[in-house]
């Protein structure tokens, strides 16, 4: 099913929350994203907006239909994370790519057929630019890099972390069968990854309390090596070197989807 078939919209523009519900509601249109109507937006319009398909509170009860077509994601952004049907995998959208990391901990372009029942995706074009110029123990410490830089909590944020990690703990779910269990349960049998002296992508969203059950707040990290050839959800990281882009979003739209 297409997403351009909204369930659901709910748009935040900067601090003010707005909500409007409809069947075939169009993206582009002012009800489902509070600005110009398709024709009138422009690319800042676009580059502004975290689109997310379904919310942490399903997902976490254990919702793992898909409700949007991996496709589409493209419409909507080049850059996020999310999973597949049925918790089969860790997403990674890198450059207009989706990748899907199994339980085999192998990353592979995501058949474009497939679905999803979570993702958040936005156009990459950030702002910002810092360089890793001394090792980061942990990821707590790389969380404090980037808070003494982007300090503001009230605000979405899109995050790339690009360089040499020299330990990553990855994870990845196996698949799952219906009836679901709660997601929860489902990550007790997730299969995790330990990776040295790896190049790489941390591709991620440092989101604010405010959003609640919509996703995770705080930061949130998914991994892909250079090579394209392993990644998942960080679980743990130590960073050599490297750069973090920045991106501030003022828009959140949201839909349910549709089954």
């Amino acid at each position: 099913m297409s997403m351009r078939r909204w369930a659901a919209s709910l748009v935040l523009v900067s601090s003010m929350v707005a909500a409007g519900c409809g069947s075939r509601m169009e993206p582009g249109s002012r009800e489902a994203a509070g600005g110009p109507a398709a024709g009138e937006r422009g690319d800042a319009w676009r580059t502004d907006t975290l689109t997310q398909i379904g919310t942490l509170e399903r997902l976490a009860r254990g919702g793992f239909d898909g409700t949007a077509v991996i496709a589409d994601l493209g419409q909507s952004g080049d850059f996020g994370l999310g999973t597949f049907d049925a918790l089969d995998g860790e997403m990674v959208v890198l450059d207009g790519v989706v990748y899907q990391i199994r339980a085999d901990g192998i990353a592979r372009e995501a058949d474009r057929g497939g679905r999803t029942p979570f993702a958040a995706v936005t156009f990459f074009r950030p702002t910002r630019r810092f360089a890793i110029a001394a090792p980061l123990a942990d990821l707590a410490a790389l969380e404090t890099f980037i808070a003494n830089a982007a300090p503001d909590p009230l605000r979405m944020l899109a995050v790339k972390v690009h360089g040499t990690f020299s330990s990553l703990v990855l994870r990845s779910p196996r698949r799952q069968t219906a009836p679901y269990p709660p997601l929860a349960e489902a990550i007790e049998t997730q299969v995790e990854f330990r990776h040295t002296n790896v190049r790489g992508t941390m591709v991620g969203f440092r989101l604010p309390t405010y959003l609640g059950t919509v996703n995770a707040v705080g930061y949130h990290f998914h991994f892909i090596s250079d090579d394209r050839r392993t990644g998942g959800h960080v679980l743990a990281a130590a960073t050599d070197s490297g750069t973090v882009d920045v991106q501030t979003l003022e828009r959140l739209r949201f839909t349910l989807g549709r089954r």
